[in-house]
């Protein structure tokens, strides 16, 4: 327990269903609650609360947000409620979570120690250049569409050679993505969406790594729940195993 104030102080000033979702038991819930009703608020008090109750370490608590916004605004405030060195703890969006985790496990995600992360019009740049090279012109396809269609099959967690292709056209874009996916292996680059996947697919088949990250967080909190794709809540459900306390909170 934190010497500076008792665990009871940190709790003044909510209201009864922000105290009950705050201080539930170590057992996941979704908490559902309108716009700017406090729900990150209860999300970053829960966090305090755990800790100063002595609940929960730094190390064992994994809390996602979707903006780099919302994760600076709850890193000022936790540090602003507790003693506690926020920075050690693994507290960000899905994607620089799994930038974090890329970079601890580079060996293992078959990359190299200094990957490089493609923007959004970095990634453009490189469409670009590959469909000059495979002398495909911009009318056949156009860059921003294969863009899209890359990001959306790795958002849903597929690889081109899990795709299927109903006509010829996709089929040239499934080509297209396997191809582009190739090249970005080859330049040791990886896009934002490419961060998630490659995460997941490391968790999914590298048993060691997926049970130590499991034995680690027993709390994971995740805010606007709503917004999580496919992949990022199967990742998550990676994460959590069966042990980990997810407490989720989100609009109604």
């Amino acid at each position: 327990m934190f010497p500076s104030e008792s665990p009871s102080s940190l709790l003044t000033g909510l209201n009864p269903e922000q105290l009950a979702a705050v201080t539930w038991p170590p057992q996941s819930a979704l908490v559902l609650a309108g716009a700017g009703s406090g729900k990150t608020r209860v999300l970053t008090t829960r966090i305090a609360w755990l800790l100063q109750s002595g609940q929960a370490s730094v190390h064992s608590i994994m809390a996602v947000t979707f903006t780099n916004k919302a994760a600076k605004e709850m890193q000022t405030r936790l540090g602003a409620m507790i003693p506690v060195n926020v920075r050690a703890m693994w507290l960000g969006t899905f994607h620089g979570l799994c930038h974090r985790f890329l970079r601890l496990h580079h060996r293992d995600a078959n990359l190299p120690a200094t990957f490089q992360i493609l923007d959004s019009s970095d990634q453009l740049a490189l469409i670009k250049r590959m469909l000059k090279q495979l002398n495909i012109a911009e009318e056949i396809i156009a860059p921003r569409s294969l863009q899209g269609f890359i990001n959306a099959q790795k958002e849903n967690g597929l690889r081109a050679s899990a795709l299927q292709a109903p006509d010829p056209q996709t089929q040239r874009m499934i080509e297209c993505y396997a191809e582009y996916d190739r090249i970005c292996q080859r330049e040791g680059v990886v896009d934002f969406a490419e961060l998630m996947l490659r995460s997941y697919e490391m968790l999914k088949s590298n048993e060691m790594l997926r049970v130590h990250y499991q034995n680690r967080f027993n709390h994971i909190l995740v805010d606007e729940f709503q917004d999580t794709n496919k992949l990022q809540y199967a990742w998550l459900k990676l994460m959590a195993g069966s042990q980990a306390a997810v407490f989720a909170v989100g609009d109604d």
